[in-house]
This record gives C-alpha cells, sequence and structure tokens, in this order.
C-alpha cells in the first residue's frame, strides 16, 4: 500500500486477484461485519472498495439507488466504458427506469478494448427479485454499448500503477563436470545416459535402449547423430558430441 496524503493507494493487481477471492463464496462474513443484510452485490463492492483498498471515505449506503445518488459517486460518475479500469465500479439498469435508480453494481477486473469483466454478486439465475446473497459471484463480460450498463464510477484516484519491484533474476545454474570418452564396447551408467540422450534426440540405439553397454547399435546411433549435427563422424562420444547431445 501507498499513501497519498490521507488516501491509501493500492495496486490494481493486487485489487483485483483479491476481488476474485470472492468468487463463489458466500456473504455470511460480510454480512456479519457490518451488522445488517443488504443486496450482495452492493455488499461486496463495499468490502472490496473499504476494506481492500481502505477507501475511508466511501459512503456506508446498502442500496445501489442511494448509493448511486451519493456526493461521492456522483463526483466520481463516467459514462466512458472504454476508460474503465480495475477498480472502477459500474452501475446497471436492470428494470428499463432509470429514474428509480441503479439496480445493481458491480466491480471492474478487465477491459479488452471492446468490453469490460466485471466481478457481480448474485447477478445471474435469479429471477425472484429478491437480491439478497445467493452464494454466487462471478465475472461476467459486457460490450462497452450494453443496454443494462448505466455509468461508472472512477477510482482512479484510490489506485496507484506502481508494481511491485520485481525480484532479482535467479542466475541459472552452471556446472562442469568431467566425463570420460565413449566408445563401443565400454560400460556403465555414463553409457546409459548417453541412450537415453540419444533416444531422446530420435536415434535408435537397439530395442534394449539403455542397457548400458555400448554395442554396435549405440555406435551406429552416434554416427547418425555426428552425421546430422555435423561433427566428425567416428563413433566415439566425447566433450564435442556429448555436448551437442545436451543442447538437444
Amino acid at each position: 500500500m501507498i499513501r497519498k496524503g490521507s488516501i491509501i493507494m493500492t495496486n490494481r493487481k493486487k485489487f483485483v486477484l483479491e476481488a476474485k477471492k470472492r468468487i463463489g463464496k458466500s456473504g455470511e462474513d460480510l454480512f456479519r461485519r457490518y451488522q445488517l443484510r443488504t443486496d450482495w452485490c452492493l455488499m461486496q463492492v463495499y468490502y472490496l472498495i473499504h476494506d481492500v483498498a481502505e477507501v475511508a471515505e466511501m459512503p456506508k449506503n446498502f442500496s445501489c439507488s442511494s448509493f448511486m445518488n451519493t456526493t461521492f459517486a456522483k463526483a466520481r460518475k463516467n459514462r466512458d466504458f472504454k476508460t474503465a479500469e480495475i477498480g472502477d465500479i459500474v452501475f446497471f439498469e436492470l428494470n428499463g427506469n432509470r429514474a428509480d435508480g441503479a439496480d445493481h453494481v458491480g466491480v471492474v477486473v478487465g477491459n479488452t478494448g471492446h468490453s469490460i469483466r466485471i466481478l457481480e454478486g448474485n447477478v445471474k439465475g435469479n429471477s425472484s427479485g429478491i437480491w439478497y446473497d445467493t452464494s454466487t459471484s462471478d465475472i461476467y463480460e459486457y460490450d462497452y454499448y450494453a443496454s443494462v450498463l448505466d455509468w461508472i464510477i472512477d477510482m482512479s484516484m484510490y489506485f496507484t500503477d506502481d508494481e511491485e519491484p520485481e525480484p532479482e533474476p535467479i542466475p541459472e545454474s552452471t556446472f562442469t563436470a568431467k566425463v570420460r570418452t565413449l566408445r563401443k564396447g565400454m560400460r556403465g551408467n555414463d553409457v546409459k545416459a548417453l541412450q537415453r540422450l540419444l533416444y531422446s534426440s530420435g536415434y535408435s540405439v537397439g530395442s534394449s535402449f539403455d542397457d548400458g553397454i555400448f554395442g554396435e547399435k549405440t555406435e551406429r546411433g552416434v554416427m547418425h547423430f555426428q552425421e546430422a549435427t555435423k561433427i566428425e563422424v567416428d563413433g566415439i562420444v566425447g566433450a564435442e558430441t556429448f555436448g551437442k547431445l545436451w543442447e538437444k
């Protein structure tokens, strides 16, 4: 979190991660926290803006229409959905009557350039008109010109675009190992490793595959590999041949 005067600013990415944690969760914990029941969609928005973004001056109004008519909301009103960013609040008109105020609210979690994705509480599958907690929250996508969209509250003053510092890259590990030069007639785990490398690169080493015996079929596989990689074709596996195999 970053403090700017009396405003605590949070990173938008962190905010949307917190928002997504509410997907599929009941709102009972929030109802107990605020000591009342109201529309789940608004309760969810209040939690995200007040508790996560820590917007202290956010009014404690518990209906979409009353919240929409506050000075807080009106001062940040914006109808240009192309400008919507993570954390902005979107009001909806679901009953076709804008005179009675908003009927639904959600939080922007993404903008595709032609539509916005909004995290909403209990928006679909409820035809009863009772908008209390139904233990559903999900992300829905709307074209900028969808008839149900009303307007957004621009919350940019409460968010910083500053990213968390990237962790220092971990350098790739390097090691040096001594390997013996392998040729026909030799046996051992290093021969077995050679056979596996050849096989994984598409070269046959015989039906026994990784028996650890450098036989005629393994030698033939080595020579085919050497020919394909344009190194000396001698059937002997030294540093150069091993190096090419590890590159594969």
